[in-house]
Formats: structure tokens, sequence, C-alpha cells
């Protein structure tokens, strides 16, 4: 007797979305998700306490694929990705934080990739003008994530296989860099597969991220927030280290009161060389960045 084959249900894709007191911007991230052209997809937001409307804004919605689940407490970025991934039902799970979006696309170039490797990660907006440079590169390298490539765009450039990232998890004692730990973690154990498309939308608007905070934050403040580079420091080496250290130091120095007394306490922590290395790194990211979103400088 023949036994007719059933063909296997194209894979459920869980997409984590945690959130704070943000429900306008969280409704725009949405319906980025809702907007893409593969549509076997949960999404999964994790309300970490907010005190707005952010469950009215969710149900609005009215669609069966999407979850809601709430922190009665505030916990953290990491503590509700944490609870979306022990949530998620998927084979694969994604991510995507309130401010930012997704192109129609990236889900389903993100699962072409998957058939090759366990972890996928794409690009952003942020670095949209270099990506001729990588055209020819099929994965991320451990040694190039040590050195902070690849990873502009955060968690939202990361697909992942369900089983990996359940038993891995976010860590939640680090205040900062979660997701740049994450990467590295990952890749100590797992080969990345590299999709070259700017497929997030990553938002660097006004609105409070950890990313603004910075720039006001004192040096000793910083340094505490800094434990990310303390756990990676011997992966890291002393020379990346240090340009590292440099590098969130000197974070938004143009917006600060007191520009040089910051940059001399730089130098005196990481050294000359660590502090031109971080200056001119961000000088060429900013030329990369104008570079590819104004039209007139493709030109």
């Amino acid at each position: 007797m023949n036994h007719a084959v059933v063909p296997k249900a194209p894979p459920v894709v869980s997409v984590v979305i945690p959130t704070h007191g943000r429900a306008q911007l969280l409704a725009r991230a949405i319906r980025s998700v809702l907007a893409q052209t593969y549509s076997r997809l949960e999404i999964i937001v994790v309300d970490d306490a907010s005190h707005d409307n952010t469950r009215d804004i969710v149900e609005q919605f009215g669609d069966s694929r999407i979850r809601y689940i709430r922190h009665q407490t505030n916990k953290g970025g990491s503590a509700a990705r944490n609870t979306g991934i022990r949530a998620a039902t998927g084979e694969y799970v994604a991510f995507l934080d309130d401010d930012d979006e997704w192109e129609p696309e990236k889900t389903e170039e993100q699962l072409k990739l998957l058939v090759r490797f366990n972890v996928v990660m794409c690009t952003s907006n942020l670095n949209a003008g270099s990506l001729h440079k990588l055209r020819n590169v099929e994965v991320v390298p451990l040694d190039a994530l040590l050195k902070a490539q690849f990873t502009a765009g955060g968690t939202g450039i990361l697909m992942v296989r369900a089983d990996i990232i359940k038993e891995m998890l976010f860590d939640e004692a680090l205040p900062r860099g979660q997701d740049w730990d994450l990467f590295i973690r990952l890749a100590q154990r797992n080969t990345i597969g590299y999709l070259n498309m700017p497929l997030v939308r990553y938002d660097e608007g006004q609105h409070v991220r950890i990313s603004n905070r910075i720039k006001n934050a004192s040096v000793e403040e910083i340094e505490k927030r800094s434990v990310v580079l303390e756990k990676h420091k011997e992966l890291f080496g002393h020379r990346w280290y240090r340009r590292h250290m440099a590098g969130w130091l000197l974070y938004g120095i143009k917006h600060r009161d007191y520009k040089w007394q910051h940059l001399s306490y730089t130098i005196g922590r990481c050294g000359i060389g660590a502090v031109v290395y971080a200056l001119g790194t961000r000088i060429r990211q900013k030329i990369v960045e104008i570079s590819g979103t104004n039209p007139a400088a493709r030109n």
C-alpha cells in the first residue's frame, strides 16, 4: 500500500518584541512584522511593566498571531527578551526592538539562509553604505565580532534556531551590550551565516534608548555599564579591550559640557592609540552613514 507523503509545513518564526512605555512606536514595529512577505509568524510582545496604553495598542491589531505577555515589574530588555524566547513556539526566533522596523522581505530572506546555517545575521540601514565591501562574505567570523563588526542594528538583525537560543538566552546581568555578548557566544558554538542586505531600519531618534542616555553619562557611570567588556576581556585581548573602552567613553563626546576633561581622562585610561582609533572609527562610520543615506553622496 502506498502512503502519500504529507508535505512538511513551512516553519513558524517567533518574533520577540520587548517594550516599555513606547506604545506608539510599538505599533509601528508590529506593523512592519505584519507586512512581512512571509506570513507564518507569531509575534510575542513582552510588555516590561509599561504605564501607558501598550496593551490597548496591541489588542487593536486584532491579529491571532500576536501574543501579549506582561511583566508586573520592570525587569529590563534582556529579561523581556528571555520571557519571549521561553514562550516562543516557532522553529526559529527573531527579535525586533519596539522603536525599530523590519523591511518586508526580512523573514523570507533570512529563512533562505537558515537552510544552511543555524544562526543568521543580516544588516541594517546603519551600515548600508558599506555593503559593497562585504558582497562576497558568507559567514560572520568570531574575530570580526570581537572587533565589533557586523553588529550594527542590534538584536533585530538576528534570526536563530529556537532550540539554540532557548539554551543560550540573553545575559540579564549586563546593563549594556547584551546583543553583542549574545552574538559572541553564538559564534563560539555556531557558524553564523551572513546576509548582505539592510533589512532592519534602526531608529536613532531622540526618544530614550541606551545609546542616547550614555551620551550624558559620567565616565564612572559608563565604566559601571561596561560589564560586557570585562566579561570578554580575555577574548578581546589588551589592545581591543582598550579600543572598545575608548569607544564607549567617547560616545557622544561632542554633546558633553566638559569635552576636553573627558578626552583627557579617556587618554589616561585607554592610551592615545586607542583614542585615535576610536575617534577615527566614529568618523568613518559617519561618512558611511552619509554616503549610504544621502542620494547626492552616491552620485
